[in-house]
């Protein structure tokens, strides 16, 4: 009776436990993603202006880390951005940086709000301040609710993990051979290390599971060595989900991912080798701080592990930056340089885990559609070429490339489309929303452009298969509406290349026109030219075909500026 009483316990521990480690992962999930929403045009801007400047890549990764709480989310997303060509190496690795050390800031919000301070007596009147907030029109209203919801979903989850989860002083059995386990030895130690590793593999954010550890060591668990040694392994198990991430990605960005596992590994070796000095360090720090040392007292086992947690990340940050240009070698050391692996690979979808990191995402998109206009850009300027080329050896060249881009312009719209669908899956801003659903029609318009590059090909072709020559005139005409075309594709990549925004709509529109009354001008002549008997009525068509197609790329161009121009902002 009294083994099944045992058994009883120990389920009713482990599911209290998943219960509230449930609770708390969804308050940090609300939260990060509503800061997301409150201040995403500031986190892009945040991430998008590091430059070459490595203080500004690690002050971005510590703040966007901070923001999201899962420096995890912040490597696979650095992974995709790397590997599509949007950040180089250096600017990564010091955003990396600072995403390691952002990833401290959860331990000291618990640390600091969590114990001692009886926060649980305010939530619920908290809580009571996002019922007007979550019925005004506003979104900005609703996102500053949902973030309170969060706050409160994570000290709510915290509060019932410390009232739920038995003290080994209570005398709790389960616990009681658990405490068993905790025995300040190196084999111990490496063995709770290898044990954050696996917990933070399987929750996906280190903050969380050093959240969970420094409540287990207050209650008793483990002894405070223990502790930090398992806060070690949780640094080293949050770089192995990007690790595996990355195996498909360019040879760029497996050097993120393998440099995220190669300094948190050697600051772990480190430490190891000091570890019972470290520990006696953190634990008189904190005994400055709050009056007890952590090795003897449960009430300064917070503070000191929050301390530990940090001085493990800041030193590692040192060490990297100090040895940067050195550590940039053993990468290429470890995973070899090849000719053309600077060439990108594009945007790949990598999913962040339970942590939403839409927001940043469209940056990428950005970049990569900007990319596939110039694309486009470069493959109209064949059009001219292929016209004018006499030889048929290079008339054919120039087909092969013509048909080379339309290839690569299907794949890209493809590509941008899928990601833009997953991304529209997440909970996106007002502003997001309405940007995806702008890219969208912008690459459907886009690629439409080259299908009209494709039917001028075929249209020029089967004009000289008929050898159908246009007169001077009128090949001076054609000539002139395809420079109109460059001028309006270039337009429309320099408006890409802007944040989406109105004002842009004129000159394109001036554009639009100028090509409007090419293509009248250019039937007015065609008819003259036929009415004349100056060639046949069939060799007319011909003509006008290639006029009718560059039009419709005009339509297409100003279809892809109205779509950057009416991504306003519409009244709540």
């Amino acid at each position: 009776m009294h083994q099944q009483t045992d058994i009883w316990e120990i389920v009713r521990i482990i599911l209290s436990i998943l219960g509230s480690l449930a609770l708390f992962l969804y308050g940090m999930k609300t939260m990060s993603e509503a800061l997301q929403k409150i201040g995403s045009e500031q986190l892009r801007k945040s991430f998008s202006s590091i430059a070459t400047n490595k203080f500004k890549g690690f002050l971005s990764g510590f703040l966007v880390t901070g923001t999201v709480q899962s420096s995890t989310a912040v490597s696979l997303t650095l992974i995709s951005f790397l590997n599509a060509g949007f950040f180089t190496l250096d600017q990564s690795l010091a955003i990396l940086i600072g995403s390691n050390v952002g990833t401290t800031l959860t331990a000291w919000y618990i640390t600091l709000i969590g114990f001692h301070s009886k926060v649980q007596i305010v939530l619920l009147p908290v809580m009571a301040f996002t019922l007007p907030l979550l019925f005004r029109r506003n979104r900005k209203y609703r996102y500053i609710a949902e973030f309170i919801i969060g706050f409160v979903l994570i000290f709510t989850g915290f509060y019932f993990l410390e009232e739920l989860m038995p003290s080994i002083a209570s005398g709790s059995g389960f616990a009681s051979k658990f405490s068993i386990l905790s025995r300040n030895t190196f084999g111990t130690n490496i063995l709770f290390a290898l044990s954050g590793i696996i917990l933070t593999i399987l929750i996906r954010s280190s903050s969380a599971s050093t959240a969970l550890t420094i409540i287990l060591c207050y209650n008793g668990w483990m002894s405070f060595e223990n502790a930090a040694a398992m806060i070690i392994g949780e640094n080293i198990g949050t770089t192995l989900t990007a690790n595996i991430a990355a195996m498909v990605a360019t040879n760029q960005a497996r050097r993120l991912a393998l440099a995220h596992s190669v300094f948190n590994i050697a600051g772990a070796i480190i430490f190891f080798i000091v570890f019972r000095h470290i520990i006696s360090y953190t634990s008189q720090i904190s005994e400055v701080i709050t009056g007890f040392p952590a090795i003897e007292s449960s009430y300064a086992i917070p503070i000191g592990l929050a301390l530990f947690h940090s001085l493990f990340n800041i030193v590692n940050a040192i060490l990297a930056f100090t040895f940067f240009k050195y550590f940039k070698l053993l990468l290429k050391i470890l995973i070899p340089v090849k000719p053309n692996e600077d060439r990108k690979s594009g945007l790949k979808y990598i999913d962040t885990g339970y942590l939403s990191m839409s927001e940043l995402a469209l940056m990428q998109v950005h970049d990569e559609i900007l990319n596939y206009g110039n694309q486009i850009s470069e493959m109209f300027a064949l059009i001219p070429q292929y016209m004018l080329e006499k030889q048929t050896d290079k008339f054919q060249k120039i087909r092969k490339k013509i048909y080379k881009f339309e290839e690569r312009a299907d794949a890209a719209e493809v590509t941008i489309s899928n990601y833009l669908t997953r991304l529209a899956a997440n909970d996106l801003t007002e502003s997001a929303s309405r940007k995806v659903s702008s890219m969208l029609r912008i690459i459907d318009d886009i690629e439409s452009i080259a299908d009209q590059c494709m039917q001028l090909e075929r249209a020029i072709r089967e004009k000289n298969e008929a050898k159908a020559w246009m007169p001077p005139p009128l090949r001076e005409l054609t000539l002139s509406m395809y420079a109109m075309i460059r001028e309006a594709i270039e337009n429309m990549n320099k408006n890409l290349s802007k944040n989406y925004s109105p004002g842009i709509l004129v000159k394109a529109t001036e554009l639009e026109l100028k090509i409007n009354n090419a293509r009248d001008n250019f039937m007015k002549v065609n008819r003259e030219y036929i009415d004349k008997g100056e060639y046949s009525y069939q060799h007319g068509a011909y003509f006008s075909n290639i006029a009718n197609h560059c039009e419709k790329i005009g339509d297409h161009i100003i279809n892809v500026n109205q779509a950057i121009a009416t991504n306003l902002k519409t009244k709540n």
